[in-house]
């Protein structure tokens, strides 16, 4: 069995993200990642991504090649590669920060942003916030 791994990167999408098109990256990376043993969370703040991945190391590895080369993408700077002895995000999860108004109707969606609990000093939020640019 490979090692389990944590990536963590983040990157600005190449076009403006609608609402439907967050949910369909959502739809489509849970699918994906769930047939590959990934786990993490995906969070869309500031016109940015956020992402943390965790899995076997060959797979989080042949991802990573693949978000590198993805065109959807720009800015892409990984943040964090790290061995792991266990994982931080039990499942896939999507954050929106601040507008938790659009999920009213999507209590699926409305339980995943609630049990979402970083771990704390996570370098994900830092990068995506900015903190710690010279």
């Amino acid at each position: 069995m490979s090692k389990l791994i944590e990536l963590t990167y983040v990157s600005e999408p190449v076009q403006g993200m609608s609402f439907l098109g967050l949910m369909r990256l959502l739809y489509h990376s849970y699918l994906r990642n769930l047939r590959l043993e990934i786990t993490g969370a995906l969070i869309f703040e500031n016109n940015q991504f956020g992402q943390v991945i965790e899995g076997p190391e060959d797979v989080i590895d042949a991802l990573w090649e693949k978000i590198q080369k993805d065109d959807r993408h720009k800015n892409i700077r990984l943040v964090e590669r790290k061995s792991i002895s266990a994982r931080s995000f039990e499942k896939w999860t999507m954050v929106f920060q601040g507008d938790k108004e659009l999920f009213k109707g999507l209590p699926e969606v409305s339980a995943a942003i609630e049990e979402v609990n970083f771990p704390v000093g996570h370098p994900l939020l830092a990068a995506l916030r900015g903190e710690g640019k010279n």
